[in-house]
């Protein structure tokens, strides 16, 4: 079944993809001879005219080169990083319920797949009182079920939290939840938490939170942000090797799952 392009106007990636097609046909190519210059699959091929995934810096240079294109691709997809993909939130929830490996680290909120009802209803009332929500049940509901989805089939998660995350967020109560949460999961054979503590900064995390995943195929991709509503999707294969790098430097720097766990336990007792 062939995607149907999308919109070239919603943004740059999707120029591209429309592009791709447009020459393609242009061409009288067959997407399997795509997917030989580009070294993927046809269903690859497919989901890059379709816009459901991204050419990586690598795939543009060889379609400029292969076509003669001038570089149209590698330029647009330079234009691209430096924007915003309106497609950004379906994609992340996508890639959160099918990582096989997860990067964490958070540097201002106990992050998901980690977060309580208690915690996370706290967070989604702040945003309908300040309207960006209009139905919390039904909100909290969904954030329920993807952190659900992320934790089913027991991948591996890493997460360093900076230990700022561990702020009062909520009554005593919600807090106390939270902390044993974080306990819980720590103690899975396949979930490592672990404490950045304020004695690391200045560190690389200061600009904010950002996550890496392994998916199916060992491919790799990441997010970060999601300050105002506005977060960035990292598909190219370079790009993401750096964003998990950047989780290694951190991690390096943090206490062991060990020292974590005790902190945490402290805080109970201290309460």
């Amino acid at each position: 079944m062939v995607r149907e392009s999308p919109d070239p106007t919603i943004s740059i990636y999707a120029l591209m993809a429309y592009y791709l097609r447009f020459l393609r046909v242009q061409k009288k190519l067959t997407q399997t001879r795509v997917a030989e210059i580009l070294g993927c699959t046809k269903g690859q091929v497919s989901k890059y005219e379709g816009g459901t995934r991204q050419l990586d810096e690598a795939e543009c240079a060889a379609l400029d080169k292969a076509w003669d294109t001038g570089g149209l691709f590698t330029i647009l997809h330079g234009y691209a990083k430096l924007g915003v993909d309106p497609n950004w939130p379906a994609k992340h929830r996508r890639y959160q319920r099918e990582a096989t490996e997860h990067y964490i680290f958070a540097s201002d909120l106990i992050p998901l797949p980690f977060q309580t009802e208690g915690y996370a209803r706290g967070l989604l009332e702040a945003g309908h009182a300040a309207g960006f929500l209009d139905d919390i049940d039904a909100a909290v509901k969904r954030r329920m079920d993807l952190q659900a989805a992320m934790l089913d089939g027991q991948p591996e998660i890493w997460a360093v939290l900076d230990e700022v995350v561990l702020r009062p967020m909520g009554s005593p109560e919600v807090m106390a939840a939270q902390r044993a949460r974080l306990l819980e999961l720590g103690a899975q054979s396949h979930i490592s938490i672990r404490i950045l503590p304020l004695s690391a900064a200045p560190h690389i995390g200061m600009d904010g939170s950002f996550k890496s995943f392994t998916l199916p195929g060992r491919r790799l991709a990441a997010f970060s942000g999601s300050a105002l509503g506005v977060g960035r999707v990292i598909d190219d294969q370079e790009e993401a090797a750096d964003v998990v790098l950047r989780f290694n430097r951190l991690a390096a720097r943090a206490w062991s799952e060990d020292q974590s766990r005790e902190y945490i336990a402290g805080m109970s007792e201290d309460s």
